[in-house]
């Protein structure tokens, strides 16, 4: 029996933890080209608070705060190690990708949940073999209204 084909990947973000999206944002901004920015998303089902930034690059960073004490990501942003959280991309077929990933080594950290800053659409995440984060959102593209820093 073959493994699944590599679905198309489309990157989307680098996920950043934070101990909160205020000084987060303002380190971040400090350092980076940041030139435009989202919202704060407040993602109950997710447990997390996160905004989006953009670089002058292009390049798009989520910042991902804990949103209460059962946060999946207190203990990082509590720590500071594994700050760099995550590589995100964009699917077609999220169980297609799911597969494609599961038949290569890596571990659903759980199930898709519904995310609000995708308006809703799926997301799951993924722990590779080298320890690394890969988020997949069920999407086309994000209706994220960006608004100059």
């Amino acid at each position: 029996m073959s493994s699944p084909a590599r679905p198309e990947l489309i990157f989307d973000h680098v996920g950043l933890v934070v101990q909160d999206l205020t000084s987060g944002f303002a380190n971040v901004c400090s350092l980076l080209p940041i030139v435009a920015a989202t919202r704060v998303y407040d993602d109950q089902v997710l447990g997390v608070s996160v905004q989006f930034l953009r670089d002058a690059g292009g390049v798009m960073f989520e910042l991902i705060a804990p949103l209460g004490d059962n946060s999946p990501v207190a203990k990082i942003a509590a720590s500071g190690r594994g700050v760099l959280n995550q590589i995100a991309y964009r699917v077609g077929n999220l169980a297609a990708a799911a597969d494609y990933f599961r038949a290569r080594g890596a571990t659903p950290t759980g199930a898709a949940k519904p995310a609000i800053a995708f308006d809703g659409a799926p997301v799951q995440f993924f722990l590779t073999k080298e320890f690394v984060v890969v988020e997949l959102i069920e999407s086309e593209g994000a209706s994220r209204e960006f608004v100059p820093v």
